[in-house]
């Protein structure tokens, strides 16, 4: 079914990020000094157990409590209780949680080898041509492909083609 699989973004770390989020979007959401307070609201650990995030986020936002504080905070607890920890200074380090994730992902896929990126965008190219056109590539990529033996050269009815990779 082409829509198989869809629900499974709700684990993805950047969809519980979103949750965790909207739990503390006010001040009148947001604590300290417990998980959840008798009128229904969270300090920061406890929206990250409310969605279910503990093993995907904590690490992400206590780097992002570090960077946003200039403190070394051990646990995310350290930093929502601390006395001079504001409402504001918990959305942004939310917010710096998300720019980092973002970047991450990013980053690694830069980090894959330029052959595999190649080759993964050369399969992508073949996979689209659909039948038995031609399998050339654009001119702006790094590849090319010539015919040294294809039949209109030497009359045979051989169409070998060669990849080379240009520098």
């Amino acid at each position: 079914m082409p829509f198989d699989g869809i629900d499974g973004f709700d684990n993805h770390p950047m969809a519980k990020l979103g949750a965790v989020e909207r739990m503390l979007a006010t001040e009148q959401q947001w604590c300290k000094g417990r998980l959840r307070d008798a009128h229904g609201r969270h300090c920061l650990v406890g929206a990250i157990e409310a969605v279910g995030g503990r093993q995907l986020l904590q690490k992400p936002i206590l780097q992002a409590a570090r960077e946003v504080s200039g403190k070394r905070y051990w646990r995310i607890e350290f930093f929502n209780d601390d006395p001079r920890t504001t409402h504001a200074d918990v959305l942004l380090v939310l917010r710096r949680t998300r720019e980092n994730m973002i970047a991450g992902m990013i980053s690694s896929y830069d980090r894959q080898p330029r052959h595999q990126r190649w080759i993964r965008a050369f399969r992508g190219l073949c996979s689209q041509r659909g039948g038995e056109g031609d399998a050339r590539l654009p001119e702006a990529a790094a590849f090319s492909v010539n015919e040294p033996y294809h039949s209109e050269f030497d009359g045979s009815a051989r169409s070998d083609r060669v990849l080379e990779l240009q520098h």
